[in-house]
């Protein structure tokens, strides 16, 4: 059996490439697993631009100096050799942009199981997870599309609502978001709304994207960056900075200052923007890592709380997102080149999210 995988030059996203390799023979207790349709946003581009720093190419390796991006997908078991999973289950989780992978199960219960292969032992635990979404009774078919395009984004956007909560704003009386037309934006301005009383949440965004964004209807101001200073300067504020743009973080550090109680790093939405600033005024900005977060909140809240809170506001997304986010389908190699360019340029606009499958 061959894989198709489509590559990118890890110092250089705009070259790419196709290559296709025959899948190593399973060893007992391994797994096959055809990869079906899978989403990409600006948030896969993020994985590619930390790829070293946070070690997002180690999970799917490749000849330097080629890396595969990681994209969440279904798949469907094509081939075992595991007594515990048939061929033809399908399955939710973190593959490359490629038609087949193999796995090596462990840990499997009824509704999941981790790939327990030898160089993903040191990765994150949680990008090793794999649902059985043919036993999960948090996946819904009905909403297939918007588990593969928001359920990744949301999970950052719930696990950090829920920090800067438990943290109670640091302080602040204000939070400002980066990027604010980016869905990982738009999903954590959704889930403060149920946890900011006396908050207000303001949305930072190119003037292309402002009535967009005001029309999520989540964020309590909308302004362009280019108006940056006309904020109120002595609010205290959290900075969460999507974009990943250092010329607006450094704008918005040194129009606020002390003012900023914390800078938080979640994304690069604005990915060929230099992400380094100089010096700035205020706090250091941390950078936010979704994994160690969810093993966090697993300690503090217990895995049946956890699930029944991750449950409750994934259905308040699911119930807004059609207001706002058009799902579009597009099958075949040509397809996933042009897609990834558009996405990679930018050119995909906030309310259309695509959807991609390698076979036609």
């Amino acid at each position: 059996m061959d894989a198709t995988s489509f590559q990118v030059d890890r110092g250089d996203l705009h070259q790419w490439r196709w290559n296709q390799a025959p899948v190593a023979d399973m060893a007992p207790g391994e797994v096959i697993v055809e990869v079906t349709r899978f989403g990409l946003t600006a948030n896969n581009i993020t994985y590619a631009k930390y790829g070293d720093a946070v070690q997002y190419w180690q999970f799917f390796p490749a000849p330097a100096p080629w890396g595969q991006i990681p994209v969440w997908a279904t798949g469907r078991i094509a081939a075992s050799r595991n007594a515990e999973l048939a061929e033809g289950e399908n399955v939710y989780g973190y593959f490359p942009m490629a038609s087949h992978l193999k796995l090596a199960p462990a840990g499997i219960k009824p509704v999941r199981f981790i790939d327990g292969a030898a160089h993903r032992a040191p990765l994150p635990g949680t990008y090793n997870e794999y649902a059985r979404i043919d036993h999960a009774p948090d996946y819904s078919p009905a909403h297939a599309d918007q588990h593969l395009i928001l359920r990744p984004l949301f999970a950052l956007a719930f696990f950090l609502a829920a920090h800067l909560a438990e943290a109670d704003f640091f302080g602040a009386k204000r939070v400002i978001l980066t990027s604010a037309s980016a869905k990982t934006a738009i999903a954590t301005a959704l889930l403060l709304a149920a946890h900011r009383p006396g908050i207000e949440v303001v949305g930072l965004t190119s003037p292309r994207s402002t009535a967009f964004v005001a029309k999520t209807g989540h964020y309590d101001a909308v302004v362009p960056y280019a108006e940056i200073a006309s904020l109120p300067a002595d609010v205290p504020t959290v900075v969460v900075d999507i974009a990943g743009d250092g010329a607006v973080r450094s704008t918005i550090h040194h129009h606020l200052g002390d003012s900023i109680t914390r800078s938080i790093l979640v994304g690069a939405t604005h990915w060929s923007a230099d992400d380094k600033a100089a010096a700035l005024p205020g706090p250091t900005p941390e950078f936010f890592f979704t994994p160690s977060h969810i093993v966090e909140r697993r300690k503090a809240w217990g895995v049946p709380l956890l699930t029944q809170r991750l449950g409750e506001a994934w259905a308040s997304m699911l119930a807004d997102s059609p207001r706002w986010l058009t799902i579009e389908h597009h099958a075949g190699p040509a397809a996933v080149e042009r897609i990834y360019q558009a996405v990679l340029a930018g050119k995909v606009t906030p309310d259309v999210a695509p959807i991609l499958s390698l076979g036609a």
